[in-house]
């Protein structure tokens, strides 16, 4: 059975900045390679565009997500009344530390026994069920 996981932003745009961290780069293999099932949330895509927009300009934001989109088999996620309820709850409780993004990708991967891929640095100490893989941020 393949490993089913959750993307979040920082992997996505790590993937397409300079300097990509080699466990970014083995992932997105495995990802391209179908070794594992991938899920993206599409608000996530919103701020992948608007990272890479930032730094390289429209087109180029346009370009990648296009890219990324055609070229690696991930299933793109849009919201739905449960997903919004569970986001919803967990920015509540965690309004300070958690965007909104960054709860849509946690409440999928909780709902759906995802291992979320991310570069956030604190999820393990307030959510310790979630099964995370975090990547270094470069």
């Amino acid at each position: 059975m393949k490993n089913k996981i959750c993307l979040d932003t920082g992997i996505v745009t790590q993937f397409y900045s300079e300097n990509t961290p080699e466990s970014i780069l083995q992932l997105m293999k495995s990802v391209l390679d179908v070794k594992v099932e991938a899920y993206i949330l599409a608000p996530i895509l919103i701020e992948i565009f608007y990272h890479i927009c930032v730094l390289r300009g429209k087109q180029s934001a346009e370009t990648t997500v296009a890219t990324f989109l055609n070229k690696y088999p991930v299933k793109l996620v849009n919201l739905d009344q449960t997903l919004i309820y569970k986001a919803g709850r967990l920015k509540c409780q965690h309004r300070n530390t958690l965007s909104y993004n960054d709860c849509y990708a946690i409440a999928y991967s909780l709902n759906n026994k995802l291992i979320l891929h991310t570069t956030e640095k604190q999820l393990k100490e307030i959510l310790p069920n979630l099964k995370i893989v975090k990547h270094s941020f470069a």
